[in-house]
C-alpha cells in the first residue's frame, strides 16, 4: 500500500486518538489525499533526518477550523507498519510504500494485571480532557491497555519502535509491570 507519510515525534497505536494542527501546505496536500482515498495517511516517527521502520496508519476522524484560523484533524490508529521504501516530493511530502502488521490481539485483564488497567483507568479521571478522546475505553482488554500506556510515557524513539515491532502485547505488558509495579511499591513506603 502506498500511504503519504506525516513524520512526528508523536507516537499513535492502533486505537489511540490524537488532535493535530495541519500549517504547512504539504500537510493541506495529505489531509486532502487522505481524504479522497479513504485509506488515510502514515504516521511515523524520526530518528534525526532518518525515518524510522514502523508506524501506524492513521484514519481521519473529525476536522475542525481552530481559533487562529488553521486546520484541526483528528486521527485515530488504524494499524501498524513497516516502510519497505519511502521518497519525498518537490513540496516535501513524503510518501511510503508499507505492508501491514498484524494489531495485537484482545486479551482479557487478568487479575495480576488489574493495576496497570486500573492505574490507566486513574490516570482517565485525573485527565479529563485526555480521556474524552476515549468515549468508549476498553480497561478489560490488556492489549487496549498497553497501547495506550506506550502512547503516554515518555519513551525513547528506539524503545517505541521495538514495541511496534512485536507481535503481541506480552513485552509491553511485562516492561509496564516493571514500571507500574514499582511506582505502587513506592507509594506504600
Amino acid at each position: 500500500m502506498q500511504l503519504p507519510l506525516f513524520p512526528l515525534r508523536l507516537y499513535v497505536l492502533p486505537g489511540g486518538v490524537s488532535k493535530l494542527r495541519i500549517f504547512e501546505p504539504r500537510y493541506t496536500r495529505l489531509v486532502t489525499l487522505a481524504m479522497s482515498s479513504g485509506d488515510g495517511f502514515g504516521l511515523c516517527m524520526k530518528d534525526g533526518d532518518s525515518l524510522c521502520h514502523f508506524g501506524t496508519r492513521v484514519e481521519i476522524t473529525d476536522f475542525e477550523q481552530l481559533p487562529d484560523g488553521l486546520l484541526g484533524i483528528t486521527i485515530r490508529g488504524v494499524e501498524k507498519f513497516v516502510i519497505n521504501n519511502h521518497w519525498q516530493e518537490k513540496d516535501g511530502l513524503r510518501f511510503g510504500e508499507v505492508s501491514a502488521i498484524r494489531n495485537w490481539t484482545p486479551s482479557s485483564t487478568r487479575f495480576i494485571d488489574k493495576p496497570i488497567a486500573n492505574s490507566l483507568e486513574a490516570l482517565f479521571d485525573e485527565y479529563p480532557d485526555y480521556a474524552a478522546n476515549y468515549p468508549d475505553p476498553d480497561f478489560s482488554d490488556m492489549a487496549w491497555v498497553c497501547q495506550r500506556w506506550l502512547e503516554i510515557l515518555p519513551l525513547e524513539t528506539n524503545q517505541k519502535q521495538w514495541f511496534m515491532s512485536r507481535n503481541d502485547h506480552r513485552a509491553a505488558l511485562s516492561f509496564l509491570h516493571n514500571v507500574i509495579d514499582e511506582e505502587l511499591r513506592h507509594d506504600d513506603l
